[in-house]
């Protein structure tokens, strides 16, 4: 039987597996040298930076480590040109780019600096290198065109500058604070001179177009700088080293911000007034446009109190009765309410309107009272006889018309979490209105039109006491009571709406007890 021979020589992947194995280690080989590029530019980015605490006069020091360490840069960029240089340019160009533009922009700011002098005894700032310049100092072919090698680019050049730039808007505001007033002066000229530089410039919608943006903010930034400086440098005498003289600085401070009405639009203080921070000013509230005082304390706790039960031995004994009376009386009526629910609901309502009305007229302070207010020693309680008894008619009454608005309002609640809309109406209603009297009526008596009361209810952020928690054990026993009336149980208690009542009045009387229980231990 003959060999068979494939269609496609393994030679073929043997080879480009081999070119791959080549492409990798010279990509190891850049990644080594740009490692020791990057910690070389902290380094140089970092003594530069000195610049900018400095005074000019001071400035010899920090220029001479800076070129020393550019020297160290400048030893990595020609190792890299050297590895770099065997392959084609754009090949690996991306891994690199980055680390060549922050080698330029630490030489371009060192030689405007004055630093990077041929001439070693003389010291100009505010030079600007050149490309050739930059590729000189680096000893690094730059723009070439003949040959396929290593070189310094126009981009890589060019977003050097807008680096360039965006330092020296930053050293003009540093240097006023050092009371070099002639620098930022310096620098606004220069960054003018760069702008109209790169204006001339039909460059592309690129990288280095969306960079040039940022250079029209930085001259604004300057310029702001220099008009102020100008304002406050006319009429005053210079010394020779370009700074204020004593008396000029005198003149200045000797106003502060508080200058008298002559000198209050005199451009000489302008500087003084824009340097000096403003007083805080308090918040203010964006609707009313008045300002708001800070609150002191702790601001997640709530801002009203537990409502205490009436300080009377009626009281105390009513409180335990009531829920007794409450769960006996339903219990009683739980078969006439499975067989016949509206009639039983129906005649239910006043026995329980009287319950919940004695509960809140014996137990619960009124709206408005001053019951549940502790007394001094030897102090006599004002107005119990007379006006006190009929504040708590009142209260009652309102709070029970209150409670009957409310029920169509629980009617439709109900509805929407799925009680039957075009039958049971009847049903409906009525288990709402126990749940009103049950949940709503003590919170009306006690309450009132306590708005940020009963935005602490809607939001249950109120103190749990008592009331509060008999409202909420009471909607919530009745939300649970509703689970068992879809279940295929084929029970009489399931109908509607036997269960959300059971739960409701279930609720309301663990909570009671329970709260009940917990403020007497």
């Amino acid at each position: 039987m003959s060999d068979l021979n494939g269609m496609v020589d393994p030679r073929i992947f043997e080879d480009l597996q081999t070119k791959i194995d080549e492409d990798a280690e010279v990509r190891d080989q850049i990644k080594a040298i740009l490692q020791t590029l990057e910690r070389q530019c902290r380094n140089a980015q970092s003594v530069l930076s000195r610049a900018h605490s400095t005074p000019a006069a001071h400035l010899q020091p920090v220029l001479e480590s800076a070129e020393r360490a550019i020297k160290e840069e400048a030893e990595s960029i020609q190792k890299l040109a050297s590895v770099a240089s065997n392959y084609p340019y754009y090949k690996y160009n991306g891994s690199w780019t980055r680390d060549v533009q922050n080698v330029i922009f630490a030489v371009l700011l060192c030689g405007w600096l004055g630093g990077l002098n041929k001439d070693e005894k003389s010291v100009e700032s505010g030079r600007l290198l050149t490309i050739e310049e930059v590729g000189e100092i680096l000893q690094v072919p730059v723009n070439l065109k003949d040959r396929d090698a290593f070189h310094i680019s126009i981009e890589e050049y060019l977003l050097s500058l807008i680096s360039l730039i965006e330092e020296l808007s930053r050293l003009a505001i540093n240097s006023v604070t050092l009371g070099d007033y002639q620098r930022p002066l310096q620098i606004s000229q220069f960054v003018k001179d760069l702008h109209a530089g790169f204006q001339i410039l039909n460059l592309k919608n690129d990288v280095l177009r969306r960079r040039s943006d940022s250079i029209k903010y930085n001259v604004k930034k300057i310029e702001d700088i220099d008009e102020v400086l100008k304002y406050c440098l006319d009429g005053f005498s210079i010394s020779e080293d370009g700074n204020w003289t004593v008396a000029a600085v005198a003149y200045v401070t000797s106003y502060g911000r508080k200058a008298p009405k002559h000198e209050a639009h005199n451009p000489k203080i302008k500087f003084l007034q824009l340097t000096t921070p403003e007083p805080e000013m308090p918040p203010i509230d964006p609707i009313t446009m008045s300002g708001i005082s800070p609150v002191s304390g702790d601001t997640s706790k709530p801002k009203s109190l537990p409502t205490d039960m009436l300080p009377s031995d009626i009281a105390r004994i009513f409180t335990h009765i009531q829920p007794a009376i409450l769960l006996s009386a339903y219990y009683f009526r739980f078969s006439a309410l499975v067989a016949d629910p509206v009639p039983t609901l129906l005649h239910s309502l006043l026995p329980v309107a009287i319950l919940q009305v004695a509960y809140a007229a014996l137990c619960l302070p009124a709206s408005g009272s001053n019951m549940a207010r502790k007394l001094k020693p030897g102090e006599k309680r004002k107005g119990v006889e007379g006006g006190e008894a009929n504040h708590k008619i009142f209260t009652t009454i309102f709070a029970l018309i209150l409670t009957a608005t409310a029920v169509p309002a629980i009617t439709a609640l109900q509805i929407l979490f799925g009680a039957p809309f075009t039958t049971h109406i009847e049903h409906t209603i009525l288990s709402s209105a126990h749940i009103s009297l049950l949940a709503l009526f003590p919170l009306f008596y006690i309450q009132g039109m306590d708005s940020v009361r009963w935005l602490e209810v809607a939001s249950l952020y109120a103190p749990m006491d008592e009331v509060f928690g008999a409202a909420l054990g009471c909607a919530l026993g009745a939300w649970l009571g509703a689970v068992p009336i879809p279940l295929d149980w084929d029970r009489e208690w399931q109908r509607w709406p036997v269960t959300v009542v059971t739960g409701a009045f279930a609720g309301e009387v663990s909570d009671i007890v329970a709260l009940a229980w917990a403020y007497g231990n």
